[in-house]
C-alpha cells in the first residue's frame, strides 16, 4: 500500500502590513506608526528595543515597506553576530510570510547560503557582509543594511559600521543612492551610535519598550573565598527542582569548560531523569544548537555562553542563573600575544541576560553575584577592536581601498601602537609593500579568507621545489578553527582520550604533522563522525576543517592550481616546515636555558612549551629555535607556546634576516602610511628570499 505524503503549499503573498497587524501585542508592530516617520525622515537611524520588542524579526518588515515605498534598488541585509541567530531568525520570519526559507527571506552564513534571486531580506553574519564588501566596497547589492545586536561592539560590528559609512561617501561621489543604515540593539549607548551614523543635530533614534514580563531577581548575599560558580549554578538548579518552581532553566557560563563542569555537578546532585541538559556554545553545529528550540517532555536545562544573550531564547517560561562573568580577549600589541581573560560582565550585558527570563512569561533571575558588585561594573564593555590583533582588520581595509588606517572614521579608534603592529605584521608577511599598499600576496591572503599568517603559509607552499601545498592547506584548515582534541573532565575518560590522541603523534617530531595524521585517518574512515567521537576528536571541528580545506582548494583552482579534494597528503617534511616558518615567523622563539624560551624580537621571555606538545618531553637544546602557532597566557599568568616545530638555523635568514646580525640586513623603507602614525613600516627585501611576486613564478 502506498503512503501519500502532503506537500505544504506556501502562500508567499502576505504583505508586511498584514503580518504586523496580526501582531500588535509585539511593540514594533504596535508602535509601527511611530517608527515609520523616523524611517522616512532619517536615512540612518538607531532603534533601541528591549528584549521581546520584535526588533530582529519585525523591524525588517518595516524596512521592506520602506524599500518598496521609496523604490530602492537592492536587497535588505540584516547582520547578526552569530550564525545560529541568522539561521533561526530567517526561519521565524519566513514562517510569518508563509514562505520557504531561501525565497522571500533567506540567510547566509559561512558554508551555508540559503538565498535565491527572489530573496528580499537576508539574515547573515557580520563576517559574511565584510566578505562581500571586500569584493564590492559600495555594496551595490543592497539598499538597506541593518546591524543588529550592535551593543556587542565586536570587531566585525565596528568595522562593518565604518565601512558602511565609507561606502556611502563613495556612493555619493559617484552619484549612487546611499545605503540606509539601521543600528539596533536592546542595550546600547544611543546618542553615541546615533551621532556616528547621523548628521549633526539629528535626533535619528527611537526607543521602544520590550514585551517583557516581570522578572523576579535574587542576588547572593555574599561570595565566599574560592567560590566555585559552576557548583553554585548546580545548587540553583537543585533549588528550582526541589521547590517545584516551574519553567526551563537557562544558565550563563563564561566558557565551554565551565559548561561541562556545571553539567557534571548537576548530574551529581540532581535527579536528572526529568531533565534534559543542553550545552550551547559557538563550537556546536547548527543542528545541535537548535536543540534548545525542539519540543521536549522534560525540563530543559540550557547551559550557555553569551551566545544565548541575544536573539536566542528557549521557548516557554525561563529561570535564569547567571554567573555574571564573560570571557574577553586582551591583546598586547608589543608582544603580539593574546590572552583570554574572565571578567565581570557589564551592566548592559547583565540586563540582556536578565531579560531572557521575562522573554516569554513571568521569569526568575538567580544572580550568582552580589548586588553590591553592580557598583563596580562598567555600563558597557570597551569595543573588542580596542583589545584585538588588527592584522585581519587592516588587510580587509586595504582590500576595499582604505590606505590611511589612522585617519579612518572608526566608532572607536584603536591606538596607534595596535595599528602599527598590524601594519608591521602584514609587511613581514609580504601582504603590504614598502609604501603600505596591498601586494599580490595580500590579494591572495584576502581570497583565502584565513588569518593572514596561515594564508602566508599556503603561499610559501606554492614553491615548486616544496611540493607540499596539499599538506599545508590541511594544516592551515586545522589551525584556522577550534581545538580538535576533546579533553573530558572525567579522569578515566581523560586517560582514554590521551591514549587515543597518542596514536596520532607517534613518530612526529612537531605538532603540525599530528594534524596530518588525524586528517589521513579521518579521510580513510570516510569522514565518519562516530570514528571522530570514538577517538575523542571534535567531529564538528573536523567538519569545519573539511569545509575550509575545500574552500582553499577552490581558491587555488581559480589560479589554475588543482588539488583533488580526496587526495591524502604525503609528508614533504622540509617544505612543510619551511612553509610553516614563513607564516609563523612572528612567533620565533629561542631556548635561553633555565628560563625557557624567549621571543627573538625581545618582546616576551619565560615561555614554556605547552605540555600537550610533542616537543614538551624532549625540548630542543639551549640555543635552538622553535616556531609556534600560538603563544598564550593561562589564567595563572604562565606563558605557553603551543603547536611547535624546531626551526633550523640555516633557514632563518631567509625568513627573518633582521633578527640575525651576522647576515646582511635588508634595506628599510619608510612607509608613507605608517609615517602618518609617527612610526616606521618596512618590508624585508632579500634577494635570496622566495617571493611569489618575483617573476618567473609559474603558479601566478
Amino acid at each position: 500500500m502506498s503512503v501519500k505524503t502532503e506537500t505544504k503549499i506556501y502562500r508567499c503573498d502576505l504583505t508586511p502590513e498584514e503580518i504586523l497587524s496580526e501582531r500588535t501585542h509585539i511593540p514594533v508592530a504596535n508602535l509601527r506608526e511611530d517608527i515609520r516617520p523616523i524611517m522616512r525622515q532619517y536615512q540612518n537611524f538607531v532603534l533601541v528595543g528591549e528584549t521581546g520588542s520584535g526588533k530582529t524579526t519585525l523591524l525588517p518588515l518595516l524596512l521592506l515597506e520602506l524599500k518598496e515605498e521609496l523604490n530602492l534598488k537592492g536587497g535588505i541585509a540584516v547582520t547578526q553576530p552569530r550564525r545560529i541567530a541568522a539561521h533561526s531568525s530567517s526561519g521565524f520570519v519566513s514562517e510569518m510570510f508563509d514562505s520557504k526559507v531561501g525565497e522571500k527571506i533567506g540567510y547566509h552564513v559561512r558554508f551555508d547560503d540559503s538565498t535565491s534571486e527572489k530573496t528580499e531580506i537576508t539574515y547573515m553574519t557580520d563576517g559574511i557582509l565584510l566578505r562581500e564588501m571586500q569584493y564590492d566596497p559600495l555594496l551595490l547589492k543592497y539598499s538597506i543594511v541593518m546591524v543588529d545586536e550592535a551593543h556587542e561592539q565586536s570587531t566585525n560590528i565596528i568595522l562593518v559600521l565604518g565601512l558602511l559609512m565609507e561606502a556611502n561617501k563613495r556612493r555619493e561621489a559617484e552619484g549612487i543612492d546611499p545605503i540606509h543604515i539601521i543600528v539596533s540593539s536592546a542595550t546600547i549607548e544611543v546618542s553615541r551610535f546615533a551621532k556616528y551614523i547621523g548628521n549633526p543635530g539629528e535626533e535619528n533614534f527611537i526607543e521602544i519598550p520590550g514585551r517583557m514580563f516581570p522578572v523576579e531577581v535574587f542576588y547572593k548575599d555574599e561570595i565566599p573565598d574560592n567560590y566555585d560558580f559552576t557548583r553554585g549554578a548546580a545548587d540553583t538548579v537543585k533549588y528550582i527542582v526541589d521547590n517545584d518552581l516551574d519553567g526551563d532553566i537557562l544558565i550563563f557560563m563564561p566558557g565551554k569548560r565551565e559548561i561541562s563542569s556545571t553539567a557534571r555537578h548537576i548530574s551529581n546532585i540532581v535527579n536528572t531523569n526529568d531533565l534534559e541538559i543542553i550545552p550551547l556554545h559557538a563550537e556546536m553545529s547548527p543542528a545541535d544548537q537548535d536543540r534548545i528550540f525542539a519540543p521536549s517532555d522534560k525540563r530543559k536545562v540550557v547551559i550557555a555562553t553569551n551566545i544565548a544573550e541575544t536573539s536566542i531564547t528557549p521557548p516557554g517560561k525561563i529561570n535564569v542563573s547567571d554567573t555574571g562573568l564573560i570571557k574577553q580577549t586582551q591583546f598586547d600589541p608589543r608582544s603580539g600575544i593574546e590572552q583570554l581573560v574572565c571578567v565581570e560582565h557589564s551592566l548592559s550585558g547583565l540586563k540582556q541576560r536578565e531579560g531572557r527570563g521575562g522573554r516569554n512569561d513571568l521569569g526568575r533571575y538567580f544572580a550568582l553575584y552580589t548586588k553590591e558588585s553592580l557598583k563596580r561594573r562598567p555600563q558597557h564593555h570597551a569595543s573588542e577592536i580596542l583589545r584585538s590583533d588588527l592584522a585581519q582588520v587592516v588587510l580587509t581595509m586595504k582590500k576595499v581601498g582604505i590606505e590611511d588606517i589612522s585617519q579612518f572614521n572608526f566608532l572607536d579608534m584603536p591606538d596607534i601602537e595596535s595599528i602599527d603592529q598590524a601594519l608591521h605584521t602584514l609587511t613581514i608577511l609580504g601582504a603590504l609593500d614598502g609604501d603600505g599598499h596591498l601586494t599580490e600576496i595580500g590579494e591572495w591572503l584576502v581570497e583565502f579568507a584565513l588569518e593572514p599568517r596561515l594564508g602566508r603559509m599556503v603561499i610559501e607552499a606554492l614553491r615548486p621545489d616544496f611540493d607540499c601545498v596539499n599538506e599545508i592547506i590541511t594544516i592551515a584548515s586545522f589551525l584556522n578553527g577550534k581545538n580538535v582534541f576533546i579533553k573530558p573532565d572525567d579522569r578515566n575518560l581523560e586517560y582514554l582520550a590521551d591514549q587515543a590522541h597518542a596514536q596520532f603523534s607517534a613518530g612526529c617530531d612537531n605538532d603540525f604533522l599530528v594534524f596530518l595524521n588525524i586528517w589521513k585517518e579521518y579521510a580513510a574512515h570516510s569522514y565518519n563522525d562516530d570514528w571522530a567521537k570514538n577517538n575523542y576528536l571534535n567531529d564538528q571541528v573536523l567538519d569545519e576543517v573539511r569545509n575550509v580545506r575545500l574552500d582553499l582548494i577552490d581558491a587555488l583552482a581559480n589560479h589554475n592550481i588543482f588539488i583533488e579534494s580526496e587526495t591524502i597528503p604525503n609528508s614533504h617534511k622540509k617544505g612543510i616546515e619551511k612553509s610553516l616558518t614563513a607564516g609563523l615567523i612572528g612567533n620565533l622563539l629561542k631556548n635561553t636555558g633555565k628560563h625557557g624560551f624567549s621571543k627573538v624580537d625581545g618582546t616576551k621571555n619565560e615561555i614554556a612549551i605547552h605540555p600537550g606538545s610533542v616537543l614538551a618531553l624532549d625540548p630542543p637544546s639551549k640555543g635552538s629555535y622553535i616556531i609556534a602557532n600560538e603563544i598564550f597566557i593561562n589564567p595563572q599568568g604562565k606563558t605557553f607556546a603551543c603547536n611547535c616545530l624546531e626551526a633550523k638555523r640555516d633557514w632563518l635568514n631567509d625568513y627573518a634576516p633582521e633578527l640575525f646580525p651576522n647576515k646582511q640586513k635588508p634595506r628599510r623603507e619608510h612607509s608613507k602610511n605608517a609615517g602618518k602614525n609617527g612610526k616606521r613600516n618596512h618590508r624585508h627585501k632579500n634577494k635570496n628570499k622566495f617571493n611569489p611576486l618575483d617573476r618567473p613564478f609559474p603558479l601566478l
